[in-house]
């Protein structure tokens, strides 16, 4: 390639350009979530394509059970992010190897973390289901 050759400085980039269908967190607070789109809601959310989900939550982390892994993998997400709040907790390895069989990856880790980990994913038009519990007001 010569030296005089621009085509050195091009490069390219999965990550959409904002558009009405692109919804992320823009703020947090306690036990609520500000989206992109400027609406709020109270306690834990889910985000999948754009999309707002509430009836597909528990309370908390602690109250996960099998019926919501079936409710969450209805909306057939290549992998989940889920936001445990101020504190990063685990699933148990059962609850873990549930996804891992199904061929979907799941991780859990801070929701600011998983706020942001969401906004690349999306972005890059990838099908990532974002469950976030917000902080809670102790």
């Amino acid at each position: 390639m010569s030296q005089n050759d621009e085509s050195q400085h091009i490069g390219t980039s999965n990550l959409r350009k904002e558009d009405d269908g692109f919804l992320t967190v823009k703020k947090y607070d306690i036990n609520e979530f500000t989206l992109t789109d400027n609406e709020t809601y109270d306690g834990a959310i889910a985000l999948y394509k754009g999309k707002v989900y509430t009836d597909i939550m528990p309370a908390s982390f602690d109250e996960i059970t099998e019926t919501h892994f079936r409710k969450w993998l209805s909306l057939k997400p290549e992998m989940i992010l889920i936001g445990t709040g101020a504190s990063h907790f685990f699933l148990k390895p059962e609850q873990a190897a549930y996804f891992y069989t199904k061929g979907i990856g799941i991780e859990t880790m801070r929701t600011d973390s998983a706020c942001r980990t969401y906004s690349v994913i999306a972005g890059e038009m990838r099908n990532g289901l974002a469950i976030l519990f917000p902080i809670q007001d102790n």
